[in-house]
C-alpha cells in the first residue's frame, strides 16, 4: 500500500512539474510591458507607455523610430493574425493548416490579391528613400525585429512553423484583404442570372432593394434588382480571417453639440474573430500625433484622431466586379471570342504546398476580362457551361491605398485631408470627417467604374461583346461628397448614394434601417454629448419590425390561438407588448425572429426545395427585402406551387408562420415563456482561427455570451434566420469610437474582446465583458495622464 501511495506521489509531482513548467513555458510568451529592450536599427530612443488596457502610447524623436516601435508593438500582440493574412492573400494557408483549407487557397489564388499586391508594391516602392517608403519598411523592421527575438505566441508551437520576414508587398496584401467586402458580386450575379432562368422576372420584385436612407446624401430610390438562388460563396466561412462586412458613422456640427464643438462617431462592422480586426496605438514624434485603428500589418491608421480633426469609416460598397461569359471555340476550347476574334486563354499553374500531403498543382485560365471562376465557384459551374471570368478594378490599378493613409495621418487641416481622398481606389469608404475648425464633411472615396449604359452589372455578361467591357473611371469629382451642410449633420451606413450628375452607381446597398434610425435618434434632441451619443451607438429598436409585427398579428386569429394553450396565450401577450427592441430579456424579439422564419419557408420553400431555401432566407438581398415583400399582397412567393386548384394568400401564409413559430418556441425552449428570452437564443462567441476544433475553443475562444441586438438595428449583431434558434451572432462593431473636438485628447473607445491576440496576455479579453454591456473605455492622450502607465523603453 505505503509502495502505491509513493507511486501515485510520484506520478502527481511529475505531473505538477510537467504542468509548471508547461505554463512557465507559456507564460514566458506574453507580450512585454515593460523593462528595457536594445535594437540596433534605432537611431534614438523610444518610449511606450501602456495604459491599463493595454494601448500603447509610444513617444519617438523621429518618424523611423517611431514606425518601428509601432511595428514592434503590433507585432508582440498581433504577429499571428498578421501571418493569417498574409497567408490567405496569397494562398498560402494549407502549407502550415493541411488539405481542408486547398480550397480556399484555390479561391484566393483565383481572386488574385497577392498577384495584385506584387504589382502595386514593386511600382510603389522603386523608390526606397521616399519618405512614406521609409516609414512603412522602419513598421516592418519593428515586426521583424519581434520575429527575430524567436518568442512567438503559442499558436506557431502548435502549428509547427516560423513566419519568414515581412516585406513591402505584405503591407499591399493586407490593403487588399480589404477589398474582399466587394466580392458579393460572386454570389449575386450568377444568382440573379439563375433566377431569371429558373422562375421568372416576377419573382425578382419582392428582392429589389430598399435604399432609403438619410436625406443629406441618401435618396428613397430603388437599387438594383438582387436576388439569390444558388449557393453562394462564403467566404466568411472559409477563411479563418475576419472580412468587412457593413458599419454606421456619423459626425455632428457644433450647432448639435453641447460642447459648441464636433461630435465624431464610428463603429465598424467586420466579423467577429478572436483577435478582433483593430489594434489601438497612440503615435507621436516631433510635428505628428495620431490615435488610430490599425490592421494587422499596415503601418498607417485606418481610422484615427489627433488635436486637430479626426475620421471614421464605412464600407462605400459600389460594384467594382463584373463577370464574363466566354464564348469558346468549339473547336478549340482553350480560346474563346472576343471583339471579332478568338484568343487564348493565358494560363497560370500555381504550386499549393500542403501540409501533411502532397502538394497540389492548381492551374487558372485567364480571359482578357480576368481569372475563370468556375473551378473554384461549383455553383458557377451548374449554372454556366461556358466559363465565366472576373473583372476586378483590384486588378486593374496599381493601388495607391497606402499613399492615401499615409497622406491622411499626416493632414493638419480640412484641405490636406480632402486632398488626399481622391487616392483612395481599390476600396470603396465612406469617410466622414471633423475638425477643431468647426469643419464637417463626407467623401465616398473609391474609383467607380464607367459602364456602357446598356450593361445591368448585376447580370453575368456577354464577355464576346466589347461594348460591355469595362471603359473607365469616374474623376473624384463625380464622387458623392457633402461638406458642412445646413443641418449639421452627415450619417453613413452602407446604404445607397444619390447620383451626382445623374450619375447612377450600381452597388451591394444595405437598406437605409440603420441610417434612418440613427438620424430619427439624432433628431430627437436638440444637444448631444459623447454620454448621450452612447444611446445611439446602442439602440437595438426596430421601427420596421414593430410595423412588421403588427401586420402579423392583424391577420392572425391570436383569440383561437389563445385558446389553444396557456403558453400560447402568454406569448402573444408579449408579442402584442414588445416594444420593437432587441434586449436580451425580450421574449417578443425571439418570436418575432421566428415567425420571420417560418414565414419566409412557408412562402419560398416549395419554390426552392429544402437544400437552396437556407442560402437564400439568410442572403443580404432577402433580408433586406423582408418589409416589401409583406407588404406586397401579390407577391407570387405567396402561392404554394405545390398545391393545385389552390391560391394561398399572403395572410394565410402570415398567420400559418406565425403559429409555427410559437409552436417551435415552446418545442424548442419549452413551457415557460419567460425562457423565451432573446439572450438565450441570440449568443455571440469570438472564435480563434485554432479555436474552431476541440478542445482549443476552451482555450483561445472568448464567450459565449448573451448578446443585444439584431440584423437591422444600429447595434447590428448579425445571425442567420433558422426557425428557433440558437442565433449565433457571426458579426458586428469590431470598434466603438467617440471623439468631441472641445477636448480630443480624451474620447470613448472599446475593442469586442482586448487589445492582445497573445491568450497569455492580460489584455486578450479584458474588454469583453465592457463591449459585450454595451461599455466604453475612457482613451486619454495627454502625456502626463499617459505616463501613470508601465514603461517599455526601446534603446539603440
Amino acid at each position: 500500500m505505503k509502495l502505491i501511495v509513493k507511486i501515485l506521489l510520484g506520478i502527481f509531482t511529475l505531473l505538477l512539474l510537467v504542468f509548471v513548467a508547461a505554463y512557465s513555458w507559456i507564460k514566458g510568451t506574453a507580450p512585454t510591458y515593460e523593462g528595457q529592450k536594445t535594437f540596433k536599427s534605432l537611431s534614438q530612443a523610444v518610449e511606450i507607455y501602456y495604459d491599463d488596457f493595454g494601448v500603447p502610447h509610444i513617444y519617438a524623436e523621429n518618424a523611423e523610430d517611431g514606425y518601428f516601435a509601432l511595428g514592434y508593438a503590433h507585432a508582440q500582440e498581433r504577429l499571428f493574425q498578421m501571418v493569417m493574412i498574409r497567408r490567405a492573400t496569397s494562398g498560402r494557408l494549407s502549407e502550415i493548416l493541411g488539405k481542408d483549407l486547398i480550397k480556399t487557397d484555390e479561391v484566393m489564388l483565383s481572386l488574385g490579391i497577392g498577384q495584385a499586391a506584387e504589382k502595386s508594391s514593386d511600382l510603389a516602392f522603386e523608390d526606397s528613400q521616399k519618405t512614406i517608403n521609409k516609414q512603412a519598411q522602419a513598421y516592418l523592421d519593428g515586426i521583424n525585429a519581434f520575429i527575430d527575438e524567436d518568442n512567438l505566441p503559442i499558436e506557431f508551437k502548435l502549428i509547427g512553423f516560423k513566419p519568414e520576414h515581412f516585406k513591402p508587398v505584405d503591407i499591399y496584401k493586407a490593403i487588399g484583404y480589404m477589398s474582399l467586402s466587394f466580392t458579393s458580386a460572386l454570389s449575386l450575379e450568377p444568382m440573379m442570372s439563375n433566377i431569371y432562368n429558373t422562375l421568372g422576372e416576377e419573382y425578382l420584385v419582392d428582392f429589389l432593394q430598399d435604399s432609403a436612407s438619410n436625406s443629406n446624401l441618401y435618396d428613397n430610390e430603388d437599387s438594383e434588382i438582387m436576388s439569390s438562388i444558388i449557393k453562394p460563396l462564403d467566404l466568411q466561412e472559409i477563411l479563418p480571417i475576419p472580412i468587412w462586412e457593413g458599419s454606421n458613422n456619423w459626425v455632428m456640427g457644433k450647432d448639435r453639440s453641447e460642447s459648441r464643438k464636433v461630435l465624431l462617431a464610428n463603429d465598424t462592422h467586420i466579423k467577429y474573430s478572436q483577435p478582433a480586426v483593430w489594434f489601438e496605438a497612440n503615435l507621436n514624434y516631433p510635428g505628428f500625433e495620431m490615435s488610430g485603428y490599425y490592421l494587422a500589418g499596415v503601418p498607417f491608421a485606418i481610422i484615427g484622431h489627433n488635436s486637430n480633426l479626426g475620421w471614421g469609416i464605412t464600407i462605400f460598397p459600389f460594384d467594382n466586379m463584373d463577370l464574363y461569359r466566354e464564348r469558346t471555340n468549339p473547336e478549340n476550347p482553350d480560346q474563346y471570342w472576343h471583339n471579332g476574334r478568338w484568343h487564348d486563354f493565358a494560363v497560370k499553374s500555381f504550386d499549393i504546398k500542403v501540409k501533411g500531403a502532397e502538394d497540389v498543382d492548381f492551374k487558372i485560365r485567364y480571359s482578357i476580362h480576368g481569372p475563370e471562376m468556375n473551378p473554384v465557384y461549383e455553383s458557377m459551374s451548374t449554372l454556366e457551361s461556358n466559363p465565366v471570368c472576373l473583372w476586378w478594378s483590384l486588378h486593374d490599378i496599381k493601388t495607391t491605398s497606402l499613399e492615401a493613409l499615409y497622406e491622411i495621418n499626416k493632414a493638419k487641416d480640412f484641405d490636406e485631408f480632402q486632398q488626399a481622398m481622391h487616392l483612395i481606389d481599390i476600396v470603396g469608404l465612406n469617410v466622414v470627417y471633423g475638425d477643431t475648425d468647426d469643419n464637417i464633411a463626407l467623401w465616398a472615396s473609391g474609383k467607380i467604374p464607367i459602364r456602357d449604359a446598356s450593361v445591368n452589372s448585376k447580370l453575368i455578361l456577354d464577355g464576346a461583346d466589347s461594348t460591355k467591357d469595362f471603359k473607365a473611371y469616374y474623376s473624384f469629382d463625380k464622387n458623392p461628397a457633402i461638406i458642412n451642410p445646413e443641418d449639421g449633420f452627415i450619417c453613413t451606413s452602407n446604404d445607397a448614394p444619390i447620383r451626382v450628375d445623374g450619375i447612377e452607381y450600381p452597388g451591394y446597398y444595405y437598406p437605409g434601417y440603420r441610417a434612418n434610425r440613427i438620424k430619427q435618434l439624432a433628431n430627437s434632441r436638440n444637444k448631444w454629448s459623447l454620454e448621450s451619443m452612447k444611446t445611439i451607438q446602442n439602440d437595438v429598436k426596430s421601427e420596421r419590425d414593430l410595423k412588421l409585427r403588427n401586420l402579423i398579428l392583424k391577420v392572425s386569429n391570436t383569440k383561437l390561438l389563445s385558446s389553444e394553450g396557456a403558453t400560447y396565450a402568454k406569448a402573444i401577450n408579449y408579442f402584442y407588448e414588445w416594444n420593437g427592441e432587441y434586449q436580451v430579456n425580450s421574449v417578443g424579439a425571439s418570436i418575432f425572429t421566428s415567425s420571420i422564419y417560418n414565414i419566409l419557408k412557408l412562402a419560398m420553400l416549395d419554390e426552392l426545395g429544402e437544400k437552396q431555401f437556407a442560402d437564400v432566407m439568410n442572403s443580404m438581398p432577402v433580408r433586406s427585402s423582408i418589409e416589401r415583400l409583406f407588404l406586397n399582397r401579390n407577391s407570387p412567393w405567396w402561392d404554394n406551387i405545390n398545391t393545385k386548384d389552390i391560391v394561398e394568400t399572403r395572410n394565410e401564409i402570415l398567420a400559418a408562420g406565425f403559429k409555427n413559430a410559437l409552436f417551435e418556441l415552446q418545442k424548442y425552449l419549452g413551457d415557460d415563456f419567460n425562457s423565451w428570452q432573446w439572450g438565450k437564443l441570440h449568443t455571440l462567441t469570438h472564435v480563434h482561427p485554432i479555436g474552431r476544433k476541440e478542445p482549443f475553443d476552451m482555450i483561445f475562444n472568448v464567450g459565449p455570451f448573451a448578446d443585444r441586438g439584431g440584423n437591422e438595428v444600429v447595434l447590428k449583431e448579425a445571425f442567420k434566420y433558422n426557425g428557433h434558434g440558437p442565433y449565433k451572432v457571426f458579426s458586428g462593431p469590431a470598434m466603438r469610437m467617440l471623439v468631441d473636438f472641445a477636448n480630443p485628447a480624451t474620447s470613448f473607445s472599446i475593442l469586442p474582446t482586448g487589445q492582445s491576440g497573445n491568450f497569455v496576455s492580460p489584455h486578450y479579453k479584458d474588454q469583453a465583458r465592457m463591449f459585450i454591456n454595451g461599455k466604453y473605455r475612457t482613451l486619454e492622450l495627454d502625456k502626463e495622464k499617459v505616463k501613470s502607465g508601465s514603461l517599455l523603453e526601446l534603446i539603440p
